[in-house]
């Protein structure tokens, strides 16, 4: 027995010996913002999290934000700093995260009103592709453990085990403080007020938001990007086509319960639908669901329509251009309250108008 007892105490010592000195490197360089204090909560690596990275941002930010932006990657080009500009009395927050879905919003939502936050303003973008409903509404297992009410020692070895599992090179580089690509280690940094994401908000960015312009340079590259097959070719161009039916009765729960939270804070809100490369539309019955819950604050870009015709206005088939945010934002701000499918008019104008629909 004592031979045994012995061997496993060895046998631990070992192991805690071999994993000690990566488990210190780990803490040191932080790679997960998990530790201590920094002075700007950025997008660093791509194993990270972008809503649990703005998360920990929010709860360090002294500033009262009362309007916030939600969305999935595609909100990434929808800047804050324009929006506080736009709207009155603003202070906005870009709330995002990579592959946000509709239980992930409501979990942040419910943050900022448990944070007492005022929720004055709020633009919400929903995606036609399976982003937004997925999952039937649970939020994911990597945000923050505020929001997955999960405890903070499960949440620390989450991220401790996430990057341990699948190591590579590059993260063993990343512990030595080696230099690693630019697809490991984008190192976005976000603006200190707004975590408006891959800029620092100023005149100049404000000046360029609206750039229309492609040159040959940007045009060979998406049509490089069409004859390699990253960017598909759409079999369907121009014909209207519609998802099967996404929305789960969870799903539909969350999304009255985030209408009644924007009741209780008076939020005007804007829920804006996204024009995707695909050119896809929801269900029928999902968009009967969003204009039930929704009404007149639904805002629809999805389809067939002049963004989504121009592929140029796509640089990677999943993402659209700034210009386009922009474009979008400025209809619904110009048509507060008007309901329906959204256009440019004319092709190469970047005004949008709002056309109405009946129901």
């Amino acid at each position: 027995m004592k031979r045994f007892i012995l061997k496993n105490v060895v046998f631990l010592g070992i192991l805690f010996m071999t994993a000690l000195p990566p488990t210190l490197l780990y803490i040191n360089r932080d790679v997960y913002e998990d530790f201590g204090y920094h002075k700007n909560y950025s997008w660093k690596y791509n194993f990270q999290g972008l809503g649990d990275i703005a998360t920990k941002k929010l709860l360090q930010s002294p500033l009262p934000y009362n309007s916030f932006i939600f969305g999935s990657s595609r909100s990434a080009y929808l800047y804050a700093c324009y929006l506080n500009k736009k709207i009155k009395n603003a202070c906005f927050f870009h709330y995002a995260s990579w592959f946000e879905n509709i239980g992930g919003i409501y979990a942040k939502l419910k943050l900022l009103d448990s944070l007492n936050y005022k929720i004055d303003n709020a633009v919400i973008y929903l995606d036609t592709d399976g982003v937004t409903f997925k999952d039937d509404g649970r939020i994911s297992a990597t945000e923050h453990y505020l929001l997955t009410n999960q405890s903070p020692a499960n949440y620390y070895f989450t991220h401790y085990k996430m990057f341990f599992s699948s190591f590579t090179m590059d993260k063993l580089k990343i512990l030595l403080g080696m230099r690693v690509s630019g697809l490991v280690f984008p190192n976005w940094e976000s603006d200190l007020r707004t975590n408006d994401p891959r800029h620092i908000c100023s005149e100049r960015i404000l000046n360029g938001y609206g750039n229309t312009e492609m040159d040959q340079a940007y045009r060979g590259k998406i049509d490089s990007l069409k004859r390699t097959g990253i960017l598909f070719e759409r079999s369907g161009f121009n014909q209207p086509r519609r998802e099967k039916k996404q929305i789960s009765v969870n799903e539909e729960n969350i999304l009255l319960k985030i209408r009644e939270l924007f009741k209780k804070h008076g939020t005007n809100y804007y829920i804006v639908i996204t024009p995707l490369y695909d050119q896809m539309q929801f269900d029928s019955s999902d968009m009967q669901i969003l204009r039930t819950i929704f009404g007149n604050r639904i805002y629809d870009f999805s389809g067939v329509n002049e963004i989504t015709n121009n592929e140029y206005n796509y640089f990677d088939g999943i993402h659209f251009r700034p210009c386009i945010s922009k474009q979008m934002i400025d209809s619904i701000l110009g048509h507060p309250y008007a309901e329906g499918r959204a256009f440019l008019v004319p092709a190469q104008s970047s005004v949008l108008k709002t056309v109405g629909l009946k129901h």
